[in-house]
């Protein structure tokens, strides 16, 4: 059975893209409607957060230690944490969509891959509703953004892009469209994609949001609406569920001094009632490990 306990009541709006910091011991987390970047020292248990100007859906660590990549509104920045030192790295997508930059993560190769999405968010941080049942409304796309800064578009159509892992084998990229209630799979090559499959569509309970990817290639994958997490099996299958004490579940990470913690954040928008821990991290006893986070490489 998965233990699951509650590590931070942190009540985020839409909490997003947790990042282990296997140097520092420390857990990274952004509030996309909070338009925040929060931080957890597990062993002291204190915690810091920093204001942007926009949504900040995605980060990921660098190979410059102190410096993370973050996805804010439609561009990402290069961040020094104890500087605060903010520097405009590119622009993913222009503004004419309407949309913002969602779900984001690096490859093995050090290329950072991020998805658009109709953006939901107002300037106030509240929620904004969208009928996702309007083909104009597909105007997602997923991009990848080399170290060099070079923005390459590998797809478009896509109505929530969500969850970007790869395979311990380095052979395969997967995606969600939550719109679509599916997990995707790509053939990876050194940083290059093809061959768009499903990989599990369909599960009951609510949509899928972000994921993780443990030592065996299982599929961790967070169940927006769903109170759960669901691991699926290389071949798609339903391996496990986790109950969740709360609706609404974002994104995972495997973390902790063994990479067998997975941390979890949730959100409090659209919660269900009696979700008294809505917007909390939860961290779960996985029972086996995870993988070490890819660095995005900057030249």
């Amino acid at each position: 059975m998965n233990e699951v306990r509650c590590v931070v009541e942190s009540k985020n709006l839409v909490g997003e893209c947790p990042v282990w910091d296997a140097a520092t011991q420390r857990l990274y987390w952004t509030d996309i409607n909070g338009m925040r970047v929060y931080r957890l020292n597990i062993h002291s248990g204190n915690i810091e957060h920093w204001q942007f100007a926009a949504t900040v859906s995605a980060l990921a660590l660098t190979t410059a230690p102190g410096w993370l990549l973050v996805a804010v509104g439609l561009q990402l920045l290069l961040w020094n944490v104890e500087s605060d030192e903010r520097l405009f790295f590119a622009e993913v997508e222009g503004p004419e969509l309407d949309n913002r930059l969602n779900d984001g993560a690096v490859d093995p190769d050090g290329n950072f891959w991020v998805g658009t999405m109709r953006n939901n968010v107002a300037s106030d941080g509240t929620h904004i509703e969208i009928d996702w049942d309007q083909p104009a409304n597909r105007s997602g796309s997923l991009y990848r953004v080399s170290p060099q800064g070079t923005v390459l578009r590998y797809c478009s159509g896509l109505a929530i892009p969500n969850t970007l892992v790869w395979s311990p084998d380095r052979s395969t990229m997967y995606i969600a469209d939550s719109v679509d209630n599916a997990l995707y799979v790509y053939r990876y090559q050194t940083g290059s994609v093809s061959g768009r499959r499903i990989f599990a569509q369909g599960f009951s309970r609510g949509v899928p949001d972000g994921s993780a990817i443990d030592e065996k290639g299982f599929v961790w994958n967070c169940r927006y609406y769903g109170n759960c997490l669901v691991r699926f099996a290389p071949s798609g299958e339903v391996d496990r569920v986790v109950e969740m004490p709360v609706r609404n579940i974002t994104n995972c990470v495997f973390g902790g001094s063994d990479l067998r913690t997975l941390f979890v954040t949730t959100a409090s928008v659209s919660n269900g009632e009696g979700d008294s821990l809505a917007g909390a991290i939860f961290a779960v006893d996985a029972g086996v490990g995870g993988l070490a986070a890819n660095l995005f490489r900057l030249v």
